[in-house]
């Protein structure tokens, strides 16, 4: 019977590593880390959350934010560039609720067919998921373009982006505990006693709460009150970004 699956293998000379996700028609994403040129380890699959009436395109959006953020770390260059294939493996089945002992397995038969599979040549993320939606019967949600001007980056964004280009580091200022940094290469949460490297679909979920947060945040003012505009308290400006 086998699977539809639509994945790519970013790699990163600089650090000498690769990353490879891959996403079946059930919408569990499977991911995989390794050196360069090793058989990559497969880490735990991401199942949606049940129940989940839409679980392909959520977990795209998690597919599109992780492919983000991996090149934003400097994994730019494409080792498999995205694609859609049908693979002769098929996928486990998933449980009713597919968390905790339920949670799938990592499947490396799954990804390791995937690199076989994939067509030489290049290849962009949105016509692979194009493909990919057109192969499963899934029709694409049309994507409004934003209106002229709407796009431009918040100028927080744009000397944030300026510090990391020239090689220095964002932090979150002396005294804080805990505290954080962020590098072109990554994004580090510490205290005094520890430290941890988030990696890129860490860095992605914490972007889009934290983008939540503010949103809801200038919907409902500091007190969780519904502010409306105009009155007392309500923020000015919209939220554009998290940097």
């Amino acid at each position: 019977m086998g699977t539809m699956v639509v994945g790519f293998r970013l790699g990163s000379d600089a650090k000498g590593r690769q990353a490879t996700l891959v996403l079946t028609e059930a919408g569990v994403l499977h991911q995989s880390t390794g050196p360069l040129g090793m058989a990559p380890r497969p880490s735990k699959p991401h199942a949606p959350i049940a129940p989940d009436h839409h679980p392909v395109p959520r977990q795209a959006a998690e597919m599109r934010r992780a492919y983000a953020a991996l090149t934003g770390c400097g994994y730019t260059r494409a080792l498999i560039p995205p694609a859609c294939v049908r693979l002769d493996t098929d996928e486990h089945p998933l449980h009713a609720q597919p968390y905790g002992p339920h949670a799938p397995r990592p499947h490396p038969e799954l990804i390791a067919e995937f690199t076989g599979a994939a067509p030489a040549g290049p290849g962009s993320l949105e016509a692979a998921l194009a493909a990919f939606y057109a192969a499963i019967g899934i029709t694409p949600r049309r994507r409004t373009p934003l209106p002229p001007g709407t796009g431009v980056v918040p100028s927080r964004a744009r000397e944030a982006l300026r510090t990391l280009t020239e090689g220095r580091t964002l932090t979150s200022g002396s005294g804080r505990d805990p505290a954080w940094t962020v590098t072109a290469a990554e994004v580090r949460l510490h205290t005094d006693t520890a430290s941890r490297t988030l990696d890129p679909r860490e860095v992605a979920e914490l972007q889009a709460a934290l983008t939540a947060w503010l949103g809801h945040r200038q919907r409902t003012g500091p007190a969780g009150r519904r502010v409306e505009p105009g009155r007392e308290g309500a923020p000015a400006g919209g939220v554009s970004g998290v940097v």
